[in-house]
């Protein structure tokens, strides 16, 4: 790992080891150093005999597996965090929390009852303030961590640690190594990651009537004959419809029939008439039972288009 590693770190280590502290909900602004921490400590516990997973909820700077979800790794002898293969997704369907702190609070809670290891720490996002600070309120309500790390520079997270003051808190300061990246070179590296995650994918064309349509209105209502639009049904909260190319592009997630995220999809078109759906992905179509909305839209490249427009 090239990084200066605090003496602080790793007391905080030790503490943890010592304590038995299993749920470690790591806090901290962009560029403190939270994943490289969350590598660490890692890597402390698996030398000490312990297992060790990452709940990685940072959506937008990801370090297991791809982009706008979360994910779970379990974490291996001197292998680091981007070398996992994630061991569960739950789908957020954004790049920033912003908009989405339900889901953001159900993936993680989710996938932190998932952990079999017996320490779990969780990677949250870089947005402190504002919905930010909302959200790392309600994870710490939600995940009810054994520990709090705040890794900050001077007062920076005095507004959520004095009103969860109860809590057990670790203060650190970041790696004098932590290096800012640019807004142009953190979308540069959501490309990249998207453009891995796709490259071994295939079109999958599947039959409307077998999958489950969530987070959104659309089909599940009763069609009707509307000549202006695509498509357009009656649903329990009215009339909802889409416009021609709505879906293309769009990315979203895939879910089993047990609710389980497998993985995501880019969406490449649907026929309404022929009743088929053809989605661009690396997983089984065995495997899916679920497509869950997303407002990303990405070209065959991992390029970030404009955002797609939210579905009914």
């Amino acid at each position: 790992m090239d990084l200066d590693v605090p003496s602080a770190w790793a007391r905080s280590a030790d503490s943890i080891l010592r304590r038995r502290r299993g749920r470690i909900l790591v806090l901290g602004a962009v560029d403190r150093g939270k994943s490289s921490y969350c590598a660490f400590l890692g890597q402390r516990i698996l030398a000490a005999g312990g297992t060790a997973a990452v709940v990685d909820a940072d959506v937008g700077q990801k370090d297991i597996g791809p982009p706008a979800c979360i994910t779970l790794g379990y974490l291996e002898p001197g292998r680091p965090l981007a070398a996992l293969a994630p061991a569960a997704f739950y789908f957020v369907g954004a790049v920033s929390p912003t908009g989405h702190l339900l889901p953001m609070l159900v993936g993680a809670r989710r996938l932190l009852d998932e952990s079999r290891a017996a320490f779990t720490v969780i990677n949250t996002a870089g947005l402190i303030h504002g919905a930010g600070r909302v959200l790392a309120g309600y994870l710490i309500e939600a995940l009810r961590p054994d520990v709090i790390v705040a890794i900050a520079r001077g007062p920076e997270l005095t507004a959520v640690l004095r009103a969860y003051r109860d809590q057990p808190v670790l203060h650190l300061t970041p790696s004098v190594r932590a290096v800012p990246k640019t807004p142009a070179q953190r979308r540069a590296a959501r490309e990249a990651a998207f453009r891995r995650y796709f490259a071994g994918a295939c079109e999958q064309v599947l039959p409307l009537g077998a999958l489950l349509f969530q987070r959104g209105l659309l089909f599940t209502g009763k069609p009707l004959h509307d000549p202006a639009q695509v498509h357009a049904e009656r649903t329990a909260e009215g009339v909802v419809s889409v416009p021609a190319g709505f879906e293309r592009d769009r990315l979203c997630g895939l879910a089993d029939r047990h609710g389980n995220g497998r993985g995501l999809a880019l969406i490449q078109g649907i026929d309404f008439a022929a009743g088929r759906i053809a989605l661009r992905t690396p997983v089984p179509s065995r495997a899916i039972r679920a497509v869950q909305w997303g407002d990303l839209r990405l070209d065959a490249e991992g390029r970030e288009l404009e955002r797609a427009a939210p579905i009914p």
